[in-house]
């Protein structure tokens, strides 16, 4: 009589060897040679600009939540652009300037390394995904409506509370609705995203604290608020949180898929 126990057993083995250990990989690799190659194309910014504004909601709760936990206040929040190059604004006070203020980039970066090892569950990506809806959601009702009582951003806070809800709502919808397989690949797109947005807006601030965009252009930045209390140039700043979100990628990708990584998706 066959025994069927060792071919279920061979084939549950195979099924969690290298094929299965490295398609989220595979993914991720795809993912960024298209979103690199469209980069620049008009039409792709404009599709991708709901994924541009969730990142700027992840970059400017990096800042609320860091503000909160040092024993500060938020006073109200921003993830639109005011017009004077700032993608989004976060109003704190009390607290931890020191850290909150570079909560901002270092978060969206770290953060952008947790879906990246998130990325490699398939099951738990309708979680992730309902997870980071509600937390935007809760966002847009703690953080953004406190804007609304500031009448001269008025129109940023109505355009970020309804960007917040629509992309809250996405989300949990996506987690509740999508096959637990395209669940995942939202997951690794929105990680291969994050990831990069955060690598390019580091290169902006230090853009601006190098001088590079010339004259008559705002020059504000995180970098310059760190500037400001350390009296550390910007582009220190800028160029440290720059090499920090390059090493804390490249530690996920070789924790996540190096040669001795334990990787077993579920």
């Amino acid at each position: 009589m066959a025994d069927f126990s060792k071919i279920s057993n061979i084939t549950a083995s195979s099924s969690s060897g290298p094929a299965s250990r490295y398609s989220s990989l595979i993914w991720l690799l795809v993912l960024s040679a298209l979103s690199i190659a469209l980069w620049d194309v008009p039409w792709a910014k404009g599709i991708l600009f709901p994924v541009r504004t969730f990142v700027t909601a992840v970059h400017e709760i990096g800042h609320a939540v860091a503000c909160l936990a040092t024993g500060g206040a938020v006073h109200g929040m921003t993830i639109v652009s005011d017009g004077n190059g700032h993608g989004g604004l976060t109003f704190c006070s009390g607290g931890m300037p020191f850290i909150y203020t570079q909560a901002g980039y270092l978060g969206t970066a770290l953060f952008g390394c947790v879906l990246i090892f998130l990325g490699r569950y398939p099951k738990a990506a309708k979680a992730v995904l309902i997870l980071m809806g509600a937390a935007i959601s809760l966002a847009s009702v703690f953080f953004v409506s406190q804007t609304f009582g500031d009448f001269s951003r008025l129109l940023q806070a109505v355009g970020s509370f309804i960007w917040a809800a629509a992309i809250g709502g996405g989300l949990i919808w996506s987690g509740l609705k999508l096959k637990p397989a395209l669940a995942n690949f939202v997951l690794l797109f929105l990680a291969v995203q994050t990831s990069l947005n955060a690598l390019t807006d580091v290169v902006i601030v230090v853009k601006l604290s190098l001088g590079m965009y010339g004259f008559g252009v705002d020059t504000s930045s995180d970098a310059g608020s760190m500037a400001a209390m350390t009296f550390l140039p910007a582009a220190f700043w800028s160029l440290l949180w720059g090499a920090a979100s390059v090493l804390m990628l490249a530690f996920t990708l070789w924790y996540c898929y190096g040669p001795k990584s334990k990787t077993k998706l579920i």
